[in-house]
């Protein structure tokens, strides 16, 4: 019988073990090395993602016409994320999101048979939403945005009968919002999409509204800046307002294109402790921060600079009053500017300026007074004294923008009832696209609230019986508007022999009315004007009867302005007070009253000569102007010579584009690969 001998259970439980130590030794490097090059492949797509989307994002920023922001959550998406309870929470984000307007292409009046015309093939295109071509130069804005924007990977989950759910965020990699797991992912990652927002309707050829894409307010226009619009809400599922809003954000999907990678990168951190690894929760929402973020410059008390005031064709007895109404700072598209004026006179006024703010106590964008010598910040305290918000209203509604914005403002606070308050009044406006502020007016915004809108201010006088002193008739009055101006002047020079030299035919533009009987901002009466309210130099036009002899002698022509006395069809014009005397004997006259009388021959005919808005015309005795009206357009400002403006504002015209992408190895590797990229991007094809 033959005996076998085999490996005794300690012998075999030896080389197992063995073995195994064998292979600990082998294999646990060679797993190491493989986490390690996953880890540092992962750091590499990063990195070439984040340069690449990067260095896009500015080309396409700098090559942009305008970068939009016309409300509080222009720049703001909205994410659904599980709470410390589990419960979904909606969180805005802010700054992760940014239009850019495009440039219009090719020529958007070029339609024929209700479609744009190909510029590269010259037939009508159908196909066509936008008009297709080079940008138009200058560059002005066209009818397409382009969209960048956090969003979930797949925003929609399928039910299988047509209809959909909202899509959820599964991240199965860090284990801080929910559960590491073998799941697929579903993160947020950067969405870009070129999309008209309006387009041509192949029937009728009109330019409308993309219904494809935007919800539509009250007024029928598109809304643009919804938080939501890539968001189906929980609320909205199974109604027939959520059916659209899914349609709507297929749509966007079709349009869009992601420009991170499909998975394992995220566009959103929560904020945890590292070392617990515990996420910070408010409340039960947890924080978060938008790892793609596109932030407007922020600029600090930058002095504006003032346009130039003085220029030739402009001289005058009062140039060295002459002073800016225009000033403008480095860099425009504001948002949420604050605007400070320091006026010149702001010691004698007792110490208030002039800020433009949102209000706290009074809605939209406003100018209020604030006291530097009283308590509180000027940013919180202060007097409402200018309704900016109104102003823009009534621009684009219609009205007098100038009553409209003072009466807003004066039915709050009052603020214009005090004459100390009156006499230091200096509002002034913002074009936050260009980044200038504005301190003038035209005299067409001036009106009254009982008169109707669509009535002009400008002022009007009758020239009155064309005949001189010689045939003059008898005058009760200087300043009886329906006499006129020839009749004025004759009667002064009949009656005042030894000023003759001296007397003129003119209009004092403060008393002059408008049509309607609309009362002029430089009114010297201080309840009706403003004290310091001064013409723009060079905005004045004046239309009149034409003097000179020939077949249209009497016809309506524009008067040219000069510096010296002036001849048929010219005038003379005061921007500014001039010194005015001291001792009215001098002239054989008594001094004015202190308030302006039209029934004094010195406060009505002498004294006006040396006040703003005198406008001399042709004063020869034997050359009357002929019967007609004229009619006078100027601009009013409030600043005086040394006023300074200091701006607070973020300026979307240099866009800060923060970028973070966070690529996951593997499921085994909880801790991310993150990237981080600044760079600055500036609108070169702003019209400024």
């Amino acid at each position: 019988m033959t005996r076998r001998r085999g490996f005794t259970l300690i012998e075999l439980l030896t080389v197992m073990a063995i073995t195994a130590v064998l292979l600990g030794i082998i294999l646990v490097p060679l797993i190491q090395s493989f986490n390690l090059t996953r880890t540092a492949q992962a750091y590499s797509n990063a990195q070439a993602t984040a340069r690449n989307v990067a260095a896009r994002l500015v080309r396409e920023i700098q090559n942009g016409s305008t970068v939009r922001d016309d409300g509080p959550n222009s720049g703001a998406v909205a994410v659904v994320l599980p709470g410390q309870d589990g419960a979904l929470e909606e969180i805005l984000m802010q700054f992760a999101k940014i239009d850019i307007v495009l440039p219009a292409k090719g020529d958007p009046s070029a339609v024929r048979d209700g479609a744009f015309v190909n510029p590269e093939t010259g037939k009508a295109d159908p196909t066509l939403p936008v008009p297709k071509g080079q940008p138009n130069l200058p560059a002005t804005p066209g009818l397409s945005i382009l969209r960048y924007w956090t969003g979930l990977k797949n925003p929609l989950a399928p039910n299988g009968d047509g209809t959909f759910s909202p899509g959820r965020y599964q991240n199965p990699y860090d284990g801080l919002l929910m559960a590491r797991s073998g799941e697929a992912d579903n993160l947020y990652v950067l969405w870009r999409a070129e999309v008209p927002v309006y387009r041509r309707n192949p029937s009728s050829g009109l330019v409308e509204p993309n219904t494809e894409l935007f919800e539509f307010d009250a007024a029928g226009q598109p809304i643009l800046d919804d938080p939501f619009f890539f968001v189906l809400r929980q609320s909205e599922t199974g109604t027939p307002a959520g059916a659209a809003k899914a349609a709507r954000i297929q749509a966007w999907q079709r349009f869009g294109s992601v420009v991170t990678e499909l998975n394992r990168f995220d566009c959103i951190q929560p904020i945890y402790d590292k070392a617990t690894r515990q996420v910070a929760y408010d409340g039960n929402v947890p924080r978060i921060v938008p790892l793609v973020q596109f932030r407007p410059t922020s600029v600090s008390r930058e002095s504006a600079q003032n346009m130039e005031s003085v220029r030739l064709g402009q001289e005058s007895d009062s140039m060295a009053d002459y002073a800016a109404d225009v000033f403008r700072t480095k860099f425009g598209l504001w948002s949420a500017a604050v605007v400070r004026h320091y006026g010149s006179s702001v010691d004698s006024a007792g110490g208030y300026y002039q800020i433009a703010r949102y209000g706290t106590g009074a809605p939209g964008y406003s100018i209020f007074a604030h006291n530097a010598s009283g308590i509180g910040s000027d940013m919180e305290s202060g007097v409402e004294t200018f309704d900016l918000s109104a102003y823009e209203s009534a621009v684009v509604g219609g009205g007098y923008p100038f009553a409209v914005a003072v009466d807003a403002a004066n039915g709050r606070s009052g603020w214009l009832g005090n004459q100390d308050a009156r006499s230091v009044f200096a509002p002034f406006t913002v074009n936050a696209k260009n980044g200038r502020v504005l301190s003038s007016f035209g005299v067409e915004e001036v009106g009254e609230w009982h008169v109707e809108p669509d009535l002009s201010n400008w002022p009007l006088s009758v020239a009155g019986d064309p005949v001189g002193p010689a045939g003059a008739a008898a005058n009760p009055n200087y300043t009886d508007p329906t006499r006129g101006i020839n009749n004025a002047y004759n009667k002064a020079f009949l009656e005042r022999p030894s000023l003759r030299p001296l007397l003129h035919r003119f209009i004092d533009l403060r008393v002059s009315q408008g049509e309607g009987g609309l009362n002029s901002p430089l009114h010297p009466t201080p309840t009706i004007g403003f004290a310091k309210a001064r013409i723009v130099p060079g905005s004045d036009i004046v239309f009149g009867p034409d003097q000179t002899p020939g077949p249209g002698h009497g016809r309506l022509v524009r008067y040219t302005r000069v510096t010296g006395e002036p001849g048929p069809n010219q005038y003379r014009i005061n921007y500014t007070d001039l010194a005015e005397p001291t001792d009215y004997s001098l002239f054989g006259l008594a001094n004015p009253s202190s308030t302006y009388d039209s029934g004094q021959f010195e406060s009505a005919v002498f004294q006006p000569r040396f006040k703003r808005g005198y406008v001399q015309l042709n004063s020869d005795p034997a050359n009357p102007l002929p019967s007609g009206n004229i009619l006078v357009y100027y601009r009013f400002q409030f600043t005086e010579r040394n006023d300074v403006f200091e701006v607070d504002y973020d300026t979307r015209q240099v866009i800060t584009v923060s970028l973070t992408i966070r690529s996951y190895p593997q499921n085994n590797l909880p801790e991310a690969q993150s990237v981080s990229l600044t760079s600055t991007a500036t609108v070169r094809n702003l019209a400024r």
